[in-house]
């Protein structure tokens, strides 16, 4: 992906920032206001210096926000079919910071992303089905 050296630090700086955040938050809340900060700056840099790798990260971040985020609303509602551990906020941590390691070192995101999708899967009945089948698996 073609960024200049400024917009690619900030990049990896927020990303790395916000994986850190998100395993140090003690609420979901939290968690997901820290993973807000990815497909935040993306928007900032690609308004600055447009690249379509950018965009389509920003499109599966900000999805992956909205849809965890009305899953942990569901949950304090009271619907208790489809939970978020730990575990979960912990991939999602870790999958911001291999995204901030791939970006710092210009290798592809898709992947990642793709997992990242995986994981927002999860937050649908579907997807939580088949998790506990043992479908879907996590690395």
């Amino acid at each position: 992906m073609h960024l200049n050296t400024e917009h690619r630090k900030l990049l990896v700086d927020e990303f790395r920032y916000a994986a850190k955040k998100i395993r140090e938050s003690e609420y979901p809340e939290l968690k997901l206001f820290y993973f807000s900060v990815t497909y935040g700056v993306l928007s900032r840099i690609f308004n600055l210096q447009y690249n379509p790798q950018l965009v389509f990260m920003h499109l599966v971040l900000n999805n992956a926000y909205g849809n965890i985020s009305a899953r942990v609303q569901a949950i304090k509602t009271g619907d208790i079919v489809v939970q978020l551990s730990n575990e979960y906020f912990s991939l999602l941590a870790g999958y911001v910071e291999v995204l901030s390691n791939q970006i710092e070192a210009d290798e592809d995101t898709y992947k990642t992303l793709e997992k990242i999708a995986l994981l927002t899967f999860l937050t649908t009945g579907n997807g939580y089905y088949l998790f506990q089948k043992g479908v879907i698996k996590f690395e």
